[in-house]
């Protein structure tokens, strides 16, 4: 009689697919400004499909796997950019297999790590690998390095929605970019963000302190006289802000408002590293 007890776990089974398709790579060290080179050298090889960072990306979206930007610490962020989870593979390899790329771009720190993500995704070796040194100056490359550096900055080659799921409460902008090709001109949005491994650290800004930034940014705008209330709440890195002003009458109104918007959108971000989602004006009077 058998006897009762736990259920043995259940393997994990690896899909095998066997993809057939052009396989090119874009080398180089970390934060040298391979995730913000990679979309203009793939649309210059003919290229619409790429792998960064356990994320596969088509046309600028995400298609499937998630961001190692969002591991606590550098070794899991490491082990999810070549795939040794073993559900994260079978989802990057179930949504190659659909896509069916003809050529395909990985980023990778060496060619001994584009490889690697080639064989645990059941991908051909690189056919061709892109040294960073290639695609960009001394000069970018350096100023790529002194970001990462200095304020642990990384960017991610898709739109801030298609990874805000992943890393709520991080710093992320959106940066919009214009690549130049022989067909003619592709435009896109990339993501700068700051993930939790970063060495930057850790900033921690009360409701009351990000008011009183508001007041003093807002009354600095042309148009607006004093600020009479404001209120501030943060919720995951992201704000809801309402502000009630005098205005000057001698202004478009509205113009005014806007004006307020982008400055504390872009300030905010900067200054205190919180996205301002939602930002609520009420000009309460208006004077000559």
């Amino acid at each position: 009689m058998a006897k009762r007890g736990r259920p043995l776990p259940v393997a994990r089974k690896r899909i095998k697919v066997v993809i057939l398709m052009e396989v090119y790579a874009l080398v180089g060290p970390s934060g040298t400004g391979k995730s913000h080179r990679a979309m203009t050298v793939a649309y210059e090889q003919g290229i619409n499909t790429v792998i960064d960072d356990g994320l596969l990306i088509q046309d600028g979206r995400r298609v499937a796997g998630s961001s190692a930007k969002a591991e606590k610490t550098a070794i899991k962020a490491v082990k999810r950019a070549i795939f040794l989870d073993v559900n994260q593979q079978n989802e990057v390899k179930a949504a190659l297999a659909k896509a069916a790329p003809a050529r395909l771009l990985i980023l990778g720190t060496s060619s001994r790590m584009a490889d690697r993500i080639s064989e645990a995704l059941g991908l051909p070796k690189p056919t061709r690998y892109f040294r960073i040194e290639e695609v960009a100056s001394p000069k970018e490359i350096n100023a790529a390095q002194v970001s990462r550096k200095t304020y642990g900055m990384h960017v991610i080659p898709v739109p801030v929605v298609e990874v805000k799921a992943d890393l709520q409460g991080y710093l992320m902008r959106p940066i919009r970019y214009l690549a130049r090709l022989q067909s003619g001109q592709k435009q896109g949005e990339k993501t700068i963000v700051q993930p939790r491994f970063s060495g930057a650290g850790k900033l921690v800004i009360s409701n009351r302190a990000l008011a009183q930034i508001i007041r003093f940014l807002a009354v600095g705008v042309p148009g607006a006289v004093a600020v009479s209330r404001v209120q501030a709440v943060v919720v995951n890195g992201n704000a809801t802000i309402r502000l009630e002003l005098t205005a000057r009458l001698n202004g478009y109104l509205p113009r005014v408002a806007d004006d307020i918007r982008r400055l504390l959108q872009d300030q905010i971000a900067l200054l205190c590293g919180i996205q301002a989602e939602h930002i609520d004006i009420l000009i309460r009077g208006c004077r000559r």
